[in-house]
Parts: C-alpha cells; structure tokens; sequence
C-alpha cells in the first residue's frame, strides 16, 4: 500500500476508521517484507518480486478474474471483500501479488508498495493492450478446439475478426504459439489443436466437415464455451444422468450423484470427437450401465460434433430439411452416424 500522507495519518490518530485501518494494514505490509528481506533463502524471491518484467510476466499470466482483481485493489488503498473464495485466487496471492488480511470477519486484500509502483509504470506503457491480448487468444484458442478440435489459424484469425476487434497479425499469431503449450491446445504448422490431437489424428474431422457451415455463435457463448468443462446441458442428457443417479444409489454408491454426472459429461465427450458409433460402447461398461444405443443416437443429435464443424445433426438436419444446405453425397452423414450421407439421409430422402 502507499505511504499513506500526513493528513491522512492525522485522521487516523483522531480514530477516523478507514485511514486508521490503512495505517495498520500499511504497518503489517511493511513489517511482513522486513521480515521476508531478513530470510536468507527468501531475499533472492523478493529481488525477484521487486523486478518490472517479473511482475509483467506474473500478471500476463494470471487468470481474467484474478487480473481484475489485482487492478482494481491496486487503484485503492485496499479493497474489503465480505466474501471472497481465496482459493478461486490463489495465482494473485501465492503469487503475492496481494495480500490478504482477516479484520474481524471481513478480509482486506492490499497491493504491495513496491507492486503497486511497479504496476504504475507498466498500466501506462503497452501491457495493458498486450494483456488484452493475451486473454482473448487464450478464451478464443480454447474455445475453437473445444468446438472444432482443430482448425487452421487462418480460420481461427477469422474467428477473431468476426468476434472482436483483434487483428490477426504477426503478433498474434507469435502469441498464440507461445500460449499452446499443450495444457489445452497446441499449435503444430498451421493447425490449432486440442490437447493431445495430432494433425493426422485432426485430418479426418477436418475432411469429414468440408463444405459445412462452422458453428460460430457470439462473443458470450463463445466464452462459455472455452470455459472448464462447460457445455450445453438438455433434456435427454440431464434425464439419463438422473436415472444414472438412481441407479448408482440403488446399488449402494455412496457418490452417486458425482458419478452420474460423470457419466453425462464423460458420455458428451466422448460423442462430441466421435467418427462414428464405436467410441462410446466401452463407457457404459465403464460406469456398470446398461447401453441402449437407440437413446444415444437421439443424444448425439445434440450434440456439438467436431466431424460437423460445431454443429449438432440436429440443426444440420433441420437445415437439410428445408432445403438451405447441400451435403456432399459420398461425404459423412450429417446425423453423426459415421455412414456416408448417399447410404444415410440421403438414401432416405431418394426413397421418398
């Protein structure tokens, strides 16, 4: 926290809380460094701490939320949170970055002084647009692989350009090559990749897609989307994880609920990278569960398939139906089945 100035030390001796609060929150920073400079092993982390381009490189790494966080605490003298999750922050504060004090039942988060200095000088130069940046690649890379699980760069530089105002340029594209580092996608040649794809494990989504229309749904949705484990839920999926639920319990489980919910996030997984059928016929035997492939067959059609470009074969049958999309004939069935579409839907709608 700043050296808090002398009239405001002057309302603090008169007992005025808030600046007396500062006083004491200041005194506590303060003798926390001394102390941390005193420690022979910690003195080599603290000249660490106090260096500009360290600090850059901690906030470009931090999490939005935690980002925010630090920025608004760093333009205050601290910032009172009657509730916050600290292990939803641990990067801003392991990171000390801040530093969280219990008053009574409340917690005051405070920005180091040597920090907030540093941050000063870097909120004025480059990196707050260079930060910007760097999230946006980072939520759009995630996002497009999760819905794609591939795709050229020059198609997710179109992703940006039709969703935000980033410029795919040069120095973007560098960027997004230092982010994939295989956590949730790689770049390898001119393909983003989910985690663990390959480009010739890619190559049969991306030829099975060809002459489809891409999913691409708006900023909101598409943030979602690159968010943890997210998906759209429905009916018949949240209805068999249900059921899931009962069965586990009528079998004694004691976490019956966490398995079925598993169940319903390992079963969309798996159908959303699915070629075919096959890919999912071990998971029931997985989760002791009886397979009922008719039941999944009207789930899949929910769901987002990377061999469709993002769509479920529920909209792209629906398009076909009314006659705005054109499948190619010996290319895959827009159902998801894994048939060519002349042996599939298109060999039921030449019979009629």
């Amino acid at each position: 926290m700043d050296q808090i100035d002398e009239r405001n030390r002057a309302l603090a001796d008169t007992g005025e809380p808030v600046f007396a609060l500062a006083a004491i929150l200041e005194r506590r920073g303060k003798e926390a460094r001394d102390r941390l400079k005193q420690l022979t092993g910690a003195q080599n982390l603290y000249a660490w701490m106090t260096d500009a381009g360290n600090i850059s490189m901690l906030l470009m790494a931090l999490p939005p939320a935690d980002y925010a966080l630090f920025a608004k605490a760093a333009e205050a003298p601290f910032i009172k949170e009657k509730e916050v999750f600290l292990p939803m922050h641990t990067g801003v504060i392991g990171f000390c970055l801040l530093q969280p004090y219990l008053v009574g039942e409340e917690i005051y988060l405070v920005v180091p002084t040597e920090v907030r200095t540093l941050w000063r000088d870097l909120k004025n130069s480059d990196f707050p647009r260079r930060k910007q940046l760097h999230d946006t690649l980072d939520a759009y890379a995630q996002a497009a692989v999760k819905l794609y699980g591939a795709l050229f760069l020059a198609d997710f530089g179109e992703m940006l350009r039709l969703r935000t105002e980033v410029k795919w340029n040069e120095e973007a594209e560098a960027m997004l090559r230092s982010l994939a580092d295989g956590t949730y996608y790689s770049v390898e040649g001119n393909l983003l990749l989910h985690r663990g794809l390959s480009p010739e494990e890619a190559q049969p989504y991306m030829a099975a897609r060809e002459g489809l229309p891409r999913y691409l749904p708006v900023h909101e949705k598409l943030l979602r989307l690159g968010d943890g484990d997210y998906y759209d839920v429905f009916h018949e999926l949240e209805l068999w994880r249900l059921e899931a639920e009962d069965a586990f319990r009528e079998a004694g489980e004691e976490d019956a609920e966490e398995k079925a919910t598993a169940f319903a996030d390992t079963l969309y997984a798996v159908l959303r990278m699915e070629l075919g059928t096959e890919d999912h016929a071990p998971l029931f035997a997985e989760f002791g569960l009886a397979p009922d492939e008719e039941r999944v067959a009207e789930i899949k059609k929910q769901v987002r398939l990377w061999c469709l470009g993002g769509n479920t074969p529920a909209e792209l049958l629906e398009e076909y139906a009314a006659g705005r999309l054109k499948p190619r004939v010996n290319g895959p069935c827009i159902c998801g089945s894994g048939k060519k579409f002349k042996k599939c839907h298109g060999a039921r709608s030449a019979d009629g």
